[in-house]
């Protein structure tokens, strides 16, 4: 079995909510069931339809995998 996921990486989503809305909306319009991430480099996580916001330093750190 393989394991699939989508990742998009930002440096940030909070510059302001353009920014946000451009980083999350193409994980947004994917419609199966594969987790859907979005790494950066240090914002507050964010909870935002189901899609999993991570830090990339501390993803890293804890050994996490997609």
């Amino acid at each position: 079995m393989n394991n699939y996921g989508y990742v998009q990486v930002t440096m940030t989503t909070m510059l302001n909510r353009e920014t946000e809305d451009r980083e999350y909306a193409p994980l947004e319009m994917i419609k199966d069931n594969y987790p859907k991430y979005v790494l950066t480099r240090n914002d507050m996580i964010q909870k935002r339809n189901g899609i999993i916001h991570e830090n990339i330093p501390q993803f890293m750190a804890a050994g996490k995998l997609f």
